[in-house]
């Protein structure tokens, strides 16, 4: 499955600024966590740019970027490119020409498949300095990314996230919650969970959907989703009552029939009932009551991450259906998913004996495999069913069954 790169992610600083190597770190750290794992190998790569490359006080080994025409590398589909602006690089850009060409190129290099991050360490006074007419007028990184936690990577996130959907709309939060409360949900200082996660949103560059209940009469919330769901997630504030509510059992069903990222806040305190099969198969985040702030966060940082991995995916499947698969979802195929698909598949494929579906790692376990392949089975597809994952296709040689 030769699949070129799909982001590379540089980080610039001057070795004389310590906080350059705190900023690669997290942003390595962040790309290489479990949430990016389960994509093809290679998907995203983060790059050190810092110490000398052809001197040893001179800029660093040039970047590849998008579009280069470089013999013995492949270039990225994109690159995000994070200029840490310390004292060592504004110092350096003012006195040394070739410092202040290599930061020139990079602010030149700002494209479609291109983003240019800088973030700007706390305290270095860049006024009247070369660095700051160079960077000009590129919209840098939250001003305390460095200092809160998680904003930094979220950030990252975020914007690599606009540019793979080619918009610079920030990525629409649709805030699905329950309206109904049990006794021990309202105790929270600040009124319902919800409100703490629609102020959270206020202070960040995401956007606001409340939810589907505030669509206009007679517009379609279905094909609004659909139509934005490549800038769009939906955050399940699941309280007590959440799964039990038909608004929200629909709201959630919409949202993953359209493959667009999903995070559940999880907040029960009394429990459920009986919950809802609905609403499971999604990445959580637990609420700690003595820490709703730092958990709201958590949650947000958690689905931008799961908007850029569908982006990503989206750009890795253009090459991974080209060895065949009938079906790349960005989440793993589950029976509110698979029905769907399921019946629109045999309705513009009439007659096809096999299917062949991939989605990101990790694998189905062997029982929600087993009824997966009864669903299929009851489809008309009995014998040639094979439900892979980037690991588990190559750990086959890359190739299909087509006995």
């Amino acid at each position: 499955m030769p699949a070129p790169p799909i982001l590379d992610v540089y980080v610039v600083w001057h070795p004389d600024d310590e906080a350059g190597v705190r900023v690669f770190e997290c942003i390595h750290t962040h790309f290489h966590s479990e949430g990016y794992s389960g994509l093809a190998g290679g998907a995203v790569e983060v790059y050190a740019r810092s110490l000398g490359w052809s001197a040893t006080e001179g800029p660093p080994r040039p970047i590849l970027l998008p579009g280069s025409e470089e013999r013995t590398l492949r270039p990225a589909h994109f690159s995000a490119i994070v200029p840490t602006l310390g004292a060592g690089l504004r110092d350096a850009v003012q006195r040394d020409p070739d410092w202040a060409d290599y930061l020139r190129v990079i602010a030149g290099s700002v494209s479609d498949k291109s983003a240019v991050l800088p973030v700007t360490v706390p305290e270095v006074n860049l006024t009247d300095s070369v660095l700051q007419s160079t960077i000009g007028a590129i919209q840098r990184l939250p001003s305390d990314a460095l200092t809160t936690a998680g904003l930094l990577e979220r950030s990252v996130a975020q914007a690599v996230a606009q540019k793979a959907a080619g918009t610079t709309a920030p990525v629409r939060v649709f805030i699905s919650h329950a309206k109904h409360f049990s006794d021990n949900e309202t105790d929270l200082p600040g009124g319902p969970l919800y409100e703490h996660v629609r102020s959270a949103i206020a202070g960040t560059h995401l956007g606001e959907f409340f939810d589907a209940r505030d669509l206009l009469p007679g517009t379609d919330w279905a094909a609004e989703l659909e139509a934005s769901a490549g800038t769009s997630a939906l955050l399940m504030v699941r309280t007590d009552r959440y799964a039990s509510r038909e608004w929200t059992q629909r709201e959630v069903l919409v949202a993953k029939q359209h493959d667009v990222p999903i995070v559940g806040l999880v907040a029960l305190t009394e429990g459920e009932a009986r919950g809802s099969f609905l609403m499971d198969h999604v990445p959580t985040v637990p609420l700690s009551h003595d820490a709703v702030a730092a958990s709201v966060a958590a949650s947000l940082n958690r689905l931008v991450d799961e908007v850029l991995k569908r982006a990503l995916w989206e750009a890795q499947s253009t090459y991974i259906q080209e060895e065949g698969f009938d079906w790349t979802p960005v989440h793993a195929p589950e029976p509110t998913t698979a029905v769907d698909w399921l019946s629109k598949h045999q309705s513009d494929h009439p007659g096809d004996d096999h299917l062949w579906i991939i989605h990101p790692d990790p694998p189905l376990g062997p029982a929600e495999r087993a009824v997966i392949d009864d669903l299929c089975q009851l489809a008309g597809f009995d014998t040639r069913v094979d439900i892979l994952t980037p690991r588990t296709f190559a750990a086959r040689g890359g190739v299909l069954d087509e006995r």
